[in-house]
C-alpha cells in the first residue's frame, strides 16, 4: 500500500509539474514581446528593387510579379513608373497606358510619371492626348506645366514640327524662364535658320544662369563660331575637351 500511495503522490506531482509548464507557456505568450509588426513600406521598396533588377536583365516574367508585389504592398509612383515600363518594353500598350493613368491619378505631382507617359504617346503619334496632358500638366503648378510644354515641343521636333515646337517651348519659358529644355532647342532652330545672335542669347541664358551641360557647350561653341567670336569658340572648345570629352558633342565638334 506504501508503494501504491507513493506511485499516486509522484504521478500528482508530475500532474502538477506539467500544470505549471502549461501555465507559464500562456503566461510567456501572454506578456512576453510583441511579434513584430508588418512593415510593408519596407516589403513594397524591396519587392520594386528587385523588379527593377530583374528588368535590367531582361527578365520581366519575373521583374512583373514582384512590381505588383510591390504596389500591393504600398503603393508608390516608382513602381507603377516601373510597371508601366516593363510593360511598354513588352509592347503590352494598353497595360502600359493603363498603368500610366493609375500613377498620375495616384500620384499627380510626379513629373516622371507624366515626361514617361508623353514619351509613351509620341512613339505612337497620338498627339491629341499629348496636348491634353500638357493642358493637365498646366493647372498642377510651373514646373510640371514647363515640363509638359517641354515634353510636347519635343515630341513636336520628332514629328519634324518645328512651329509646334516653337510654340511649346515658348509656353515653356513663360512658366520657367531659364528651362534649358526648352531654351537649347529653341537656340539649335536659331542656328539651323542662320539666327546665331539670337541663339547665343539663348544659350548664354543657360550657362550663366543654369550652369554648362555638354549640349550648352556644344551649342556655344557652334554660336560663337557663326558670329566669329574665336576667343569665345576655343574657350567653349577647351570646356569640351575637359569636361565632356566622352559625349557624343565633344566627339563630333572635334572631329570637325
Amino acid at each position: 500500500m506504501m508503494i501504491n500511495s507513493n506511485k499516486r503522490f509522484a504521478r500528482l506531482k508530475l500532474y502538477g509539474l506539467l500544470s505549471l509548464l502549461w501555465l507559464g507557456g500562456c503566461i510567456t505568450e501572454k506578456d512576453g514581446p510583441e511579434p513584430p509588426k508588418p512593415q510593408p513600406k519596407k516589403a513594397a521598396v524591396s519587392y520594386m528593387e528587385l523588379g527593377v533588377a530583374y528588368m535590367q536583365k531582361g527578365r520581366y516574367d519575373l521583374a512583373e510579379p514582384k512590381l505588383q508585389r510591390s504596389l500591393e504592398a504600398a503603393p508608390t509612383p516608382e513602381a507603377y513608373n516601373a510597371l508601366a515600363l516593363l510593360y511598354e518594353t513588352t509592347h503590352n500598350n494598353a497595360l502600359a497606358e493603363e498603368t500610366y493613368k493609375r500613377l498620375l491619378a495616384d500620384f499627380p505631382d510626379y513629373s516622371r510619371g507624366y515626361l514617361n507617359y508623353h514619351i509613351f504617346l509620341c512613339k505612337y503619334d497620338r498627339l491629341t492626348q499629348i496636348e491634353q496632358l500638357a493642358a493637365e500638366m498646366s493647372s498642377r503648378g510651373k514646373e510640371l506645366a514647363a515640363i509638359g510644354q517641354i515634353a510636347a515641343g519635343n515630341c513636336a521636333m520628332s514629328n519634324n514640327k518645328p512651329q509646334v515646337a516653337i510654340s511649346h517651348f515658348n509656353s515653356a519659358l513663360q512658366y520657367e524662364p531659364y528651362a534649358a529644355g526648352a531654351l537649347l532647342p529653341l537656340a539649335e532652330i536659331d542656328l539651323q535658320r542662320g539666327f546665331a545672335a539670337e541663339a547665343k542669347q539663348k544659350i548664354d541664358r543657360v550657362n550663366n544662369y543654369i550652369g554648362y551641360s555638354a549640349r550648352s557647350v556644344y551649342l556655344a561653341a557652334l554660336a560663337n563660331r557663326e558670329l566669329g567670336n574665336r576667343l569665345e569658340e576655343r574657350k567653349m572648345m577647351n570646356v569640351l575637351r575637359t569636361r565632356y570629352a566622352n559625349t557624343p558633342e565633344a566627339q563630333e565638334l572635334l572631329r570637325q
